[in-house]
């Protein structure tokens, strides 16, 4: 049985904008450096194509900090991993 987070704001996404405004110095070559090294759907998202990228705040400082095959990232990972629905 997988354990459910407690709180899941724990994984929230967070547009670029903000992660600029609030957060890290994000270029556009950083951010497309980010999205050819970090998994589509677990790191970030883009609803759409062309559409504004989202990232999961809390991995991506995970990896900024502590890098891909870390295990403290690894963990991260697995735990927001256990969140989604499974398929059917």
């Amino acid at each position: 049985m997988t354990k459910k987070l407690q709180t899941p704001d724990k994984f929230k996404f967070i547009t670029e904008k903000s992660i600029k405004r609030e957060k890290y110095e994000l270029t556009a070559w950083t951010s497309a450096q980010l999205r050819a090294k970090l998994t589509r759907g677990i790191f970030w998202v883009q609803i759409e194509k062309g559409g504004s990228i989202s990232w999961c705040w809390t991995l991506l400082n995970s990896y900024l900090l502590h890098g891909l095959d870390s295990p403290i990232t690894q963990a991260l990972v697995e735990e927001y991993m256990s969140t989604l629905p499974q398929a059917a």
